[in-house]
């Protein structure tokens, strides 16, 4: 992942970034779950705060709290400029899944387009941003969601929803399940006609 190399940093700074922004969003889940698990084995939040910070990724004005001090995870202030490049990757996640996404279907014998997102999304960024995070901004759940959606384009014929179904009902995980065989139960006639 670009961002990691640019900004050197390791996989449980990157983390603590993707729950931060997270939180900033209004999904503050994950960062309670975080600060649930034992010290010694998520690491000491407050130094990895200050490497953030020592990398230009927390701005220097960004008072850091002492041990013991009330932490308050909306006043941290990011770099503008790495924000922009986190999602910007975000973005080209979003990119890749269109570009790869079938541009029409077969649905009842008439062709359709597939791509579409305006009823769900104002914009194409838009839903680059709402996959983003839905993923995670993960990149190996991302490649993983890519490689079903390869599969299903070559072995089935079960693409039949347009991409913002896709992305906001998270249909790449019955997709998933369909390729590993942990479909139970499954009248294929009814499928095909949804």
């Amino acid at each position: 992942m670009g961002i990691l190399n640019k900004y050197h940093l390791n996989p449980n700074e990157l983390f603590v970034i993707r729950i931060l922004t997270l939180a900033k969003e209004e999904d503050d889940s994950y960062l309670y779950r975080y600060f649930s698990i034992p010290e010694e084995d998520r690491g000491n939040f407050r130094e990895i705060l200050v490497s953030l910070q020592n990398k230009g990724v927390v701005l220097k004005s960004y008072k850091i709290p002492a041990k013991g001090e009330n932490f308050d995870p909306y006043s941290i202030e990011f770099n503008k400029n790495f924000l922009k490049n986190f999602h910007r990757e975000s973005f080209e996640m979003g990119i890749e899944l269109f570009e790869m996404y079938p541009q029409f279907g077969n649905i009842n014998g008439n062709i359709i387009p597939l791509r579409g997102v305006s009823k769900k999304f104002d914009t194409l960024e838009d839903m680059y941003r709402y996959y983003g995070k839905v993923i995670n901004w993960n990149p190996e759940i991302h490649q993983e969601i890519l490689d079903v959606l390869k599969w299903a384009k070559e072995n089935t014929q079960f693409i039949q929803f347009t991409l913002a179904s896709f992305v906001i009902d998270r249909r790449w995980e019955d997709l998933k399940a369909l390729r590993d065989g942990k479909l139970v139960n499954v009248n294929f006639d009814a499928v095909k006609m949804l």
